[in-house]
């Protein structure tokens, strides 16, 4: 298999709330793992919020990321085939096996025009490489979305993240500013019991779930 992957974001920080474990886990692995940020993050971090980015997916081994900085909440001004282009080129320069980015179902607007754009550029065409997608949760959004069978995440592929939950939290420290205090889901008490009770679904002590959306097995 093809050992390239991308994470495809909407927002500093959804990156490592959604994958940060397997991430670390995949380079590991031998992996090379590609992050792309859509958005520019808050207006009030904007300014610092690139280093924090940089130091946050430096602490997991990742060499490459990709910055579109588009305006916060506002991919919904931007022309869908903008971002399907941007993806479809990444596509052709990365080559990755796999793709991890938002749920279809999330409350964030910004996730949900992502989510498309990625279904778009990666459809399977005659004569390219298959991709997987898996979408990962985003605390504050994945969870707090309507609850409906259209909506809700339905994790049904996990990964055991035990031995690499430690960097995700201290890759999180990157963007303590944007961190809450518990029991908002996006503190890093919150983050770690969600990992906790996707653990205790498939039996191990920490874990990060997905949804698949296309695995392919050749």
């Amino acid at each position: 298999m093809n050992k390239n992957v991308l994470v495809i974001a909407a927002h500093p920080d959804d990156e490592i709330l959604g994958c940060g474990g397997t991430i670390k886990k995949l380079i590991n692995q031998g992996y090379e793992v590609t992050t792309v940020i859509a958005a520019k993050g808050r207006k009030e971090e904007e300014q610092h919020i690139k280093q924090c980015i940089l130091k946050s997916n430096e602490n997991l081994g990742i060499k490459n990321i990709v910055f579109w900085e588009y305006p916060n909440l506002l991919l919904e001004k931007v022309p869908l085939v903008e971002i399907n282009k941007k993806i479809e080129d990444l596509l052709i320069k990365n080559e990755p096996s796999m793709i991890f980015t938002h749920h279809y179902g999330d409350i964030n607007r910004d996730h949900q025009i992502l989510f498309q754009a990625v279904l778009t550029a990666a459809r399977p065409l005659p004569g390219k490489r298959p991709v997987e997608i898996l979408c990962f949760e985003t605390v504050s959004s994945s969870d707090w979305s309507q609850h409906t069978n259209d909506k809700e995440f339905k994790p049904n592929y996990f990964v055991d993240i035990s031995d690499t939950i430690d960097e995700k939290i201290e890759s999180l420290k990157a963007y303590d500013v944007e961190m809450r205090p518990f029991p908002h889901p996006r503190s890093y008490d919150g983050v770690k019991y969600l990992a906790r009770v996707r653990g205790m679904t498939v039996g191990v002590e920490y874990a990060e779930s997905f949804e698949i959306i296309r695995k392919v097995w050749k």
